[in-house]
């Protein structure tokens, strides 16, 4: 079983002649397949024919990290096969969350084979890649695949499964903050809530006076719903819970203070079901 090594896949491969001696001991061109080797390390990967189209890695970043970019999309896990031969991307949705028993919790994923006869695939599953058989799993599960046939760049950047992904998700997002937004939420709901979200008693809350400021005066809140209580957790989270902006990113987005947000939201909706 091949082991997943990670990597930020910023490296490209090409494709270079083959070559085997003659009776004569000189080398003779094979024209039949070329190699394909990384261009970091000369490191050779396999052999395709010639009129193979290499997808380089960089094609599959660049569909996902304009929506990592903008906070949609966060790169979970990310790295290679067998010296690179096959390399793969899984992103999570940023407001992907479990809530009243429905789960959110797929990947879109990016799989792509640099030799041999894996296609390009591009789509959502639940399995995390981490070795040679994860990445079959995830290769079976995916529907959209893309050939090493000439114009393959050109389809896979005009793929709509990355997109379609994130509107999904967004909408049964949307979905739910809608409910929240149209149920009023009491003081004492809100300290119901913050006490089960931060698992102390109110007392015990240090930042208390900063929360119900946010939940009463925060960006676009009055005190009065559910949602301006969801908005007063993320806006304390991504702007106050730490000092640096570099910081409260981190926080915000990948440490503690996501996952206090994803729980926020469980605990938010399940009070107004």
């Amino acid at each position: 079983m091949a082991f997943a090594v990670t990597n930020d896949l910023n490296w490209t491969v090409s494709k270079r002649p083959l070559f085997f001696a003659g009776n004569d001991g000189q080398p003779i061109q094979w024209n039949e397949k070329v190699a394909i080797v990384r261009d970091d390390n000369n490191r050779g990967l396999g052999t395709v024919s010639p009129d193979y189209e290499i997808v380089q890695n960089n094609t599959l970043m660049s569909l996902i990290k304009p929506l990592a970019e903008e906070g949609l999309l966060a790169i979970e896990n990310i790295g290679h096969l067998q010296h690179g031969a096959s390399v793969f991307v899984q992103a999570k949705i940023q407001k992907e969350f479990e809530v009243i028993g429905e789960s959110y919790n797929s990947y879109v994923t990016f799989l792509n084979g640099h030799v041999g006869n894996k296609s390009v695939a591009i789509g959502t599953t639940a399995t995390r890649v981490i070795c040679g058989n994860t990445f079959s799993m995830a290769y079976s599960d995916i529907s959209e695949k893309f050939r090493h046939q000439v114009g393959v760049n050109e389809r896979v950047l005009e793929t709509q499964a990355v997109a379609n992904y994130v509107t999904i998700c967004m909408d049964k997002y949307t979905e739910h903050v809608e409910r929240l937004a149209n149920r009023n939420c009491s003081r004492g709901e809100f300290h119901t809530s913050l006490e089960k979200i931060f698992s102390k008693k109110v007392s015990e809350l240090k930042a208390l006076d900063k929360l119900e400021q946010l939940f009463a005066y925060g960006r676009g809140n009055d005190g009065k719903s559910f949602y301006d209580a969801f908005n007063a957790i993320t806006d304390f989270n991504s702007n106050v819970a730490r000092k640096s902006e570099k910081a409260r990113f981190q926080y915000a987005n990948f440490g503690t203070g996501s996952q206090v947000n994803q729980r926020a939201f469980r605990v938010l909706t399940a009070m107004v079901s």
